[in-house]
């Protein structure tokens, strides 16, 4: 049998978010909600909130036997920093990675990191817990570890098939007032600008398989809580922290139009006088939906579009009819709510005809908040990574630098990207003449010179920094 763990310290790294508008760490929270239920002591650390010192001196006090650190790929330098600072303050202490990128990277994690003992891969709000109750290390789905210097991973981890059966988020670790979103206005009388935003996930995982997301490899597919459930949080957080504002952490929300009508009808039941935002896909809303949404409090749907060329939208492994995407967001409009639609500019395939098929699509939108990505950025696991590893554009040891992320310049430079980006902000075509486009948007010539500067000192071998990690382990 495994030691037993008694004491945990859930960590979402310092340095990994944008302070107050950041996210809650919502993975660490459904675990310490596990390890409550199961009478384990835990603590929860939001380094981004609490800053690195705080952080520190909250490791201090705890000191926890086991510390489960979150590790996005975006952030996973910032992980890895925390993770060796609680090492070397508590050498005995076992730590665990969970989150995306152990889930994909999981192998290279313990090949490079040795004082990163354990990950865990998928969904694994459980895991901890079972470490803790002391079942063997090698019985545990979904844990990837060290042994006799060997890397083992253990069968994958079976989706949980009721979300309904995991505890709530534990709010009462953190402060859940503290947090905010970057959305601005009033709407019935409540001033998002200052207003508090309580997080919540209604479902896991999505019905789509774009190229450029890894959402499948992490929950393998599209699975809801019943809606009086989630109706059950949003009225513990409005009447306990008096929360009335609330964004859905869902990648796809209303994936099943019935039942997201029916969790509106919930919220009305209970006369909750709330105001909510969602994200979902065009093809996953109707008129009766809209209109539900509308009565329950939804002040805003984002719709993810990307883009509106039949042609990379069949690569991108999206294939939405752009006639029912402008309905939809249409309707939205008409409906007094706010329309929020994400483009990428420079997907796979992308040319100035292309962006100007986007540009087309947007002339006939009523009206919606466009948010453009100048480029797309390659993560582990994707279609895409596999396809730019084809291309011998990237590889897995740029996982081991910290550089965040890498945008996909194979096709289009950051130069061009830019200047697609800038001409759907403004909704003005591109000419086929690519000197007229420059003329229009010189000013990212200095941005262009300093992409250039970087990719020719890479040649080189000559890049930004790996941070070193040192640290002696004893297997």
């Amino acid at each position: 049998m495994s030691e037993k763990h008694e004491r945990v310290l859930l960590v979402n790294p310092p340095g990994s978010g944008r302070g107050k508008y950041s996210s809650p760490p919502l993975g660490i929270l459904y675990c310490a909600g596990v390890l409550k239920q199961n009478d384990i002591p835990v603590s929860v650390v939001d380094g981004c909130i609490e800053g690195w010192g705080s952080a520190l001196n909250k490791i201090r006090e705890f000191k926890p036997t086991i510390v489960g650190v979150t590790c996005p790929t975006y952030a996973r330098s910032k992980t890895l920093e925390i993770s060796l600072m609680i090492k070397k303050e508590i050498p005995k202490v076992k730590i665990i990675l969970g989150g995306p990128h152990p889930t994909i990277m999981g192998k290279q994690i313990l090949e490079n990191y040795p004082f990163v003992d354990m990950v865990a891969v998928g969904e694994s709000d459980h895991l901890i817990s079972d470490i803790c109750k002391g079942v063997d290390i090698k019985n545990i789905p979904g844990l990837g570890f060290r042994k006799d210097q060997e890397i083992v991973f253990n069968a994958k981890r079976p989706n949980i098939e009721s979300l309904d059966d995991i505890p709530f988020p534990a709010w009462d670790l953190i402060e859940p007032r503290k947090y905010f979103t970057d959305d601005r206005g009033i709407y019935e009388n409540v001033n998002l600008d200052v207003e508090p935003c309580g997080f919540l996930t209604f479902s896991r995982g999505c019905v789509g398989s774009c190229n450029f997301c890894s959402n499948r490899l992490i929950w393998n597919r599209w699975r809801h809580r019943s809606p009086e459930n989630a109706t059950n949080e949003i009225e513990l957080l409005n009447r306990e922290y008096g929360i009335r504002h609330f964004h859905f952490n869902d990648d796809c929300f209303s994936a099943n139009p019935q039942v997201a009508m029916e969790l509106c009808e919930s919220i009305l039941k209970r006369k909750l006088k709330i105001l909510f935002d969602i994200v979902t896909r065009a093809d996953c809303v109707n008129e009766k939906l809209i209109k539900s949404l509308k009565a329950a409090g939804c002040y805003k749907i984002n719709f993810g579009v990307e883009t509106a060329s039949p042609r990379l939208l069949k690569i991108m492994g999206k294939p939405i009819n752009l006639e029912r995407s402008i309905q939809a967001i249409n309707l939205t409009c008409a409906a007094k709510m706010q329309s929020g639609v994400f483009i990428i500019a420079g997907c796979l395939g992308e040319t100035w005809e292309t962006i100007n098929e986007t540009v087309d699509f947007l002339k006939n939108l009523t009206y919606a908040n466009v948010s453009v990505s100048p480029g797309m950025m390659v993560f582990p696991g994707t279609s895409l990574y596999e396809y730019a590893k084809k291309q011998n554009f990237i590889n897995d040891s740029f996982w081991l630098t910290d550089y965040n992320w890498k945008i996909y310049t194979a096709e289009n430079s950051r130069f061009k990207l830019n200047i697609y980006a800038q001409a759907l902000r403004k909704n003005e075509k591109l000419s086929r003449y690519f000197k007229f486009d420059f003329l229009r948007y010189n000013r990212f010539v200095t941005k262009e010179i300093e992409y250039r500067i970087k990719d020719s000192l890479a040649k080189f071998g000559i890049r930004k920094k790996k941070k070193k990690y040192k640290y002696k382990v004893a297997y």
